[in-house]
C-alpha cells in the first residue's frame, strides 16, 4: 500500500519533531541549572544592580577603561557579567547610546557559545606561569581583533598568577592597544599586586541577599514547570550563604525529585537538601547557656555515635548563637539575622520553655566570647584523630567560664 506524498511528508515531519524534542531534554537533562539559565544579558544578573548600572552607561557612552577588575566571594556573577560586558562590547546590532547585546548577532552567539576568536578567556588557576601569559596574552596583543571591534581577554581566578607572570602581564597592562580590553576576576584581591590592581577599574561584588536568591530560584522553578514549598526555597537560600550558583545547584538536585504535578514539599527535600542539625544544635546550646559540662560532653559523644558532620555542626552552633546576639542587640532582629526556621524543631516540648528562658539571662558579652570560643575551637578541626575533640574543649571551655 502506498502512501500519498502529503502524508509521508507529514509523518516525516512528526518523527523529526519527536527526534528533536528527544534530543533537546536530551541536552537539557546534562546540563545543571545554572549552566541552563545563565544570565545573557545585563537584566538578568541579579544582586549587583551598583556594577551594572555603571558598566551600561560605560559601553552606551563609549567611554571605557582599558582593564576591570571584578573581586568578590564566587558565585555571585563575576565570570557571568564579563562575559556579557565582552558580548556586549562586540555586538554587532547594538546601536549608540544602547547597552544591552542583541544575543542574535553572530557575535553574541559565537561569545555565549565559547567560540569568538576575539575573546580570550583563561584560568589562571590552571595555567599561572610566566609561559602562559606570553603565549596567550603578549603574543596575541599585538595582533588587531580578527573579526570584531574589540580583542578581550577575560582571565579568571586572576591571584592564581605567580610573581614572574605577574611582572611579564605588567607592561601590556600599562599600555595596551586601543583595541585590547582586560577582565580580570578574582576571589581574593588580597593576593594581587598593588601595581595591578592600581591600573584597572575595580569593581566589588557582593554577596547575593536572601530574598534576591528566593526570587531567582522561584523563578527557575516556573521556568521548569514544576512547584516547590516556599520553605524549601528559604532552606535552600540560607545555606548557599549569597553564593547563587550553590543555590541554583541546591534546587537543580531537589528539582530532580519533582513530576510537574505534587508540590516538592521539605519531606521530599530533605532527601537532598544539606543537613542543618537545628535540633541537635538547639539541644547542646541548651546545656552550654546552662553550663551543664557533662550533660553537653554526653551529647556530643551520641552525636558522634550517630555520625553527625562536626564541621558543619560547628558552623550551625556559631550561626544560632550570632543569631542571638543579634537578637540582644537589634530592636527589629528579624530583618538582620532571622533564626533559621527549625532551630526549637526536635527540642522536647518543656525544654523549649528552658531554652527561651536561658535565652533571655544570656548576657550579650557572655554570648560573644562563645562565638570566639567556637571560632577558635573550629580551626583545630583537622588537627586531631578525634573528630569531636575540638567541639569537647569548646563545651568544656564555655561551661567553666
Amino acid at each position: 500500500m502506498k502512501f500519498p506524498r502529503s502524508s509521508a511528508i507529514k509523518r516525516f515531519k512528526k518523527v523529526e519533531k519527536i527526534q528533536n524534542l528527544k534530543a533537546k531534554l536530551k541536552k537539557d537533562m546534562g546540563v545543571t541549572l545554572y549552566r541552563k539559565y545563565r544570565p545573557q544579558k545585563f537584566k538578568d544578573v541579579v544582586g549587583q544592580d551598583h556594577i551594572k548600572i555603571i558598566l551600561e552607561n560605560e559601553i552606551s557612552s563609549g567611554r571605557l577603561a582599558h582593564a576591570y577588575l571584578f573581586n568578590g566571594p564566587r558565585g555571585t556573577g563575576k565570570t557571568t557579567t564579563a562575559r556579557i560586558f565582552a558580548k556586549a562590547l562586540n555586538c554587532e546590532k547594538r546601536k549608540d547610546g544602547e547597552s544591552e547585546p542583541c544575543g542574535a548577532c553572530d557575535s553574541c552567539k559565537e561569545t555565549e557559545t565559547g567560540r569568538a576568536i576575539d575573546v580570550i578567556e583563561m584560568d589562571a588557576a590552571s595555567s599561572r606561569g610566566i609561559d602562559m601569559v606570553r603565549e596567550n596574552i603578549i603574543e596575541k596583543v599585538r595582533f588587531a581583533p580578527a573579526r570584531r571591534k574589540y580583542k578581550i581577554f577575560i582571565i579568571d581566578e586572576a591571584h592564581m598568577l605567580t610573581a614572574e607572570a605577574f611582572n611579564a602581564f605588567l607592561k601590556t597592562l600599562e599600555e595596551p592597544p586601543s583595541y585590547v580590553v582586560y577582565i580580570l576576576a578574582t576571589t581574593e584581591i588580597h593576593k594581587m599586586p598593588q601595581t595591578i590592581v592600581s591600573r584597572c577599574q575595580r569593581f566589588d561584588f557582593k554577596k547575593v541577599p536572601t530574598d534576591i536568591i528566593i526570587n531567582r530560584l522561584k523563578n527557575l522553578t516556573q521556568k521548569e514547570g514544576l512547584k516547590i514549598s516556599k520553605e524549601v526555597l528559604q532552606i535552600i537560600a540560607e545555606h548557599s550563604e549569597g553564593c547563587l550558583r550553590d543555590a541554583e545547584g541546591m534546587l537543580g538536585q531537589v528539582l530532580t525529585l519533582g513530576d510537574g504535578k505534587d508540590e516538592i514539599t521539605f519531606e521530599a527535600a530533605s532527601l537532598v537538601l544539606p543537613h542543618s542539625d537545628a535540633a541537635l544544635v538547639s539541644n547542646l546550646a541548651l546545656r552550654l547557656l546552662n553550663k551543664d559540662a557533662k550533660s553537653a560532653l554526653e551529647f556530643i559523644g551520641k552525636m558522634s555515635e550517630e555520625g553527625v558532620e562536626i564541621n558543619e555542626f560547628f558552623n550551625g552552633l556559631i550561626k544560632f548563637f550570632r543569631n542571638l546576639i543579634w537578637r540582644k542587640i537589634s530592636d527589629t532582629p528579624q530583618t538582620f539575622s532571622p533564626l533559621c526556621k527549625g532551630e526549637l524543631e526536635g527540642v522536647i516540648s518543656e525544654k523549649q520553655d528552658e531554652l527561651a528562658a536561658s535565652i533571655d539571662k544570656a548576657e550579650t558579652g557572655r554570648l560573644l566570647v562563645i562565638v570566639e570560643i567556637l571560632l577558635e575551637k573550629k580551626n583545630m578541626l583537622g588537627q586531631t584523630q578525634i573528630a569531636e575533640l575540638p567541639l569537647e574543649i569548646a563545651a568544656v571551655k564555655i561551661c567553666s567560664m
